[in-house]
């Protein structure tokens, strides 16, 4: 996946001198743990003709600096000490502290966004984009979140709340911690999705008119109604 994006970049690139390309604006999906807002964004992206950004972007971290898939996982939207960051330095190298990790998202959103047509998820992208874009929440009510992740994990309910309530403690942690951000301040989106409304195709809808209405169009190979 992420070979393939690198290689349609290069090939864009190349034949930018003879031919100018309409840059798409970005979209990025903030998410309560649990929401499923990962698989509206994935629908987005394919609705859209977008690429599509979630875990990938850890796997590009994992490719460009060495660090093994689960370290730079370990560094991901949770919510770390100076003291874990100082023994990651000693025991793993400077290429494992959450800081490094966080220059790594930082120039990757940035890349993604300058090639425009995509759509991210989490990692605090609304934070980094530089330009205009779409950007949305999807939040979910507790009791539907934790049926829904206990039923997907085969967990029972009980396990299914700590585990949720663990995550979106890391996760807003995590970005008050970097980006000195509340992640459930409605004024930093355009807009939130309410997916105990709604089904997931019908949120992804909701985007992709979100998107119309704001930037005037759709991409040609938009697939939306």
């Amino acid at each position: 996946m992420i070979e393939e994006q690198v290689k349609r970049w290069a090939l864009e690139q190349r034949r930018g001198a003879s031919a100018a390309k309409e840059l798409w604006p970005t979209i990025t999906v903030s998410r309560e743990f649990g929401s499923q807002g990962a698989l509206v964004g994935e629908l987005v992206a394919k609705q859209l003709g977008f690429s599509f950004w979630d875990q990938n972007i850890v796997r590009a971290i994992s490719e460009e600096t060495g660090a093994r898939d689960a370290l730079a996982a370990s560094l991901d939207e949770r919510a770390r000490s100076g003291l874990d960051d100082l023994l990651a330095d000693v025991i793993l190298g400077r290429s494992a502290t959450q800081r490094e990790y966080l220059k790594q998202v930082v120039r990757i959103v940035g890349t993604i966004e300058r090639h425009g047509a995509a759509v991210i998820v989490g990692r605090g992208a609304q934070f980094i984009v530089q330009k205009d874009c779409l950007s949305v929440r999807c939040i979910c009510p507790i009791e539907e979140r934790i049926v829904g992740y206990a039923e997907r994990q085969n967990v029972d309910e009980k396990e299914a709340a700590r585990v949720i309530k663990l995550m979106e403690r890391d996760r807003q942690k995590f970005i008050r911690q970097h980006y000195d951000k509340d992640v459930t301040d409605p004024t930093h989106y355009d807009f939130l999705v309410n997916l105990g409304r709604l089904g997931t195709k019908a949120a992804a809808s909701l985007i992709i008119g979100g998107y119309r209405a704001k930037f005037g169009k759709l991409p040609p190979k938009a697939q939306a109604d």
